[in-house]
């Protein structure tokens, strides 16, 4: 996907995401998994500290889109391009999907 001066930036798919070339996709993946692992850790130190794990969830999912929002939004504004926030809504409900649906296989697989 490239973006020129001016072209709304659209949010990219799970499935566009998967269909990067190294060594871009090698990078996302390292992101995916430090981001992950540092969620992991906060949750059990929130857990740990006598924290409503719930509201930890909630929370850090809210901030986490809050940061998503706001990498596009500035993205946008260094190409003076317009936000596509319905790209992002989409995208985030597309994301949810998947994480759904994989979180299903990894159950169904006994792997959950």
């Amino acid at each position: 996907m490239s973006v020129m001066d001016g072209d709304e930036i659209a949010v990219m798919s799970i499935e566009e995401c998967q269909r990067l070339e190294q060594p871009l996709r090698r990078d996302l993946e390292v992101l995916d998994y430090e981001v992950r692992s540092l969620i992991a850790r906060m949750r059990a130190e929130a857990k740990d500290a006598g924290a409503d794990e719930m509201l930890f969830v909630k929370a850090s999912t809210t901030v986490l889109l809050s940061i998503a929002a706001g990498l596009v939004a500035r993205a946008a504004e260094d190409k003076r391009a317009p936000f596509d926030a319905t790209s992002f809504v989409a995208s985030a409900d597309s994301a949810a999907q998947w994480a759904q649906t994989r979180r299903m296989r990894y159950f169904v697989a006994g792997e959950a």
